[in-house]
């Protein structure tokens, strides 16, 4: 049998053709690809990824994908306030200040309203009241219910809970949505009861122990009177047994009078502490309260 070998012979345009249909396949495919790229990160794109970003809590990578739409858009309000209050929710609210100070300055009076608000909080978080109110002095777009809302919650960082309480109830009936989480806090911390210093230290003059007791320290207090009172019968008792010049009774006494007055003082600490504690406890309800976007 004879086989027959066929050999397709292709002329040299035939293949210039081919290339050239490659070619512009590979092209064409190359520019859909190219194209997609880019709308990944056009401004349409960055924006719903940001707003994806901050709906799942990611708030530091919304702030970054902010970042790049503030740069797209350096005019646009809504991307700054959005990049400012991501780095406050993420925690990061020196970077929030610096770049509301990139944007506008220091104390802009005409600073638009949600930024205003947005520095007022982050200088909250950061303590620092003196630029609070040096800003809000300045300022000229706070709504008014922003501001009272802002002293409120800045008499209670000062301490001044009745007064806090009395601005809040009247800005209550002044303004239907006034924030009840503000008139609820100011309540609750006019009804605290602090604990004077000089009445624990004379409880406890009196009878060892009773000025913890008065602080709520039970333990401690139940420990400082059975110390004292200990000792002081160890002391009587050498008296007792060995006269006046019991070393055993001396040793005792001096003893029973040190932790007598360590009681005192303590008594005094302790007071000032839970004062301390109370405060500290409606400051950091004040912060939630700041940071948590209520209002």
């Amino acid at each position: 049998m004879c086989h027959v070998k066929i050999t397709t012979i292709r002329s040299p345009e035939t293949e210039k053709y081919y290339l050239r249909v490659f070619g512009g396949f590979l092209l064409l495919f190359l520019n859909s690809f190219c194209s997609y790229s880019q709308n990944l990160y056009d401004l349409q794109h960055s924006r719903q990824y940001a707003e994806y970003l901050t709906s799942s809590h990611q708030y530091k990578l919304a702030a970054e994908e902010y970042e790049r739409l503030v740069f797209l858009d350096s005019s646009n309000r809504v991307f700054k306030y959005n990049l400012v209050k991501s780095y406050r929710l993420a925690g990061d609210f020196n970077s929030g200040i610096r770049r509301i100070y990139s944007f506008y300055g220091r104390y802009e009076k005409n600073m638009p309203a949600s930024l205003a608000s947005e520095f007022v909080k982050l200088e909250m978080l950061t303590d620092s009241l003196p630029v609070v109110d040096r800003f809000t002095a300045l300022n000229t777009t706070l709504p008014e219910k922003e501001r009272t809302a802002f002293l409120c919650l800045r008499m209670l960082l000062e301490g001044k809970y009745e007064e806090a309480e009395r601005i809040a109830d009247d800005a209550r009936q002044k303004y239907s949505s006034f924030p009840t989480g503000i008139v609820h806090l100011t309540k609750e911390a006019d009804n605290i009861r602090f604990k004077s210093p000089f009445v624990a230290g004379a409880f406890s003059a009196v009878v060892p122990g009773t000025g913890k007791f008065y602080t709520k320290n039970w333990a401690d207090g139940v420990f400082s009177m059975i110390f004292v009172a200990g000792s002081a019968w160890q002391a009587y008792r050498g008296f007792k047994r060995h006269g006046s010049k019991s070393a055993y009774g001396w040793t005792f006494a001096t003893v029973s009078a040190s932790f007598y007055l360590g009681n005192i003082y303590g008594s005094v600490k302790a007071a000032k502490r839970y004062n301390k504690n109370r405060k500290d406890e409606i400051n950091n309800q004040v912060f939630v309260f700041v940071n948590s976007d209520s209002f």
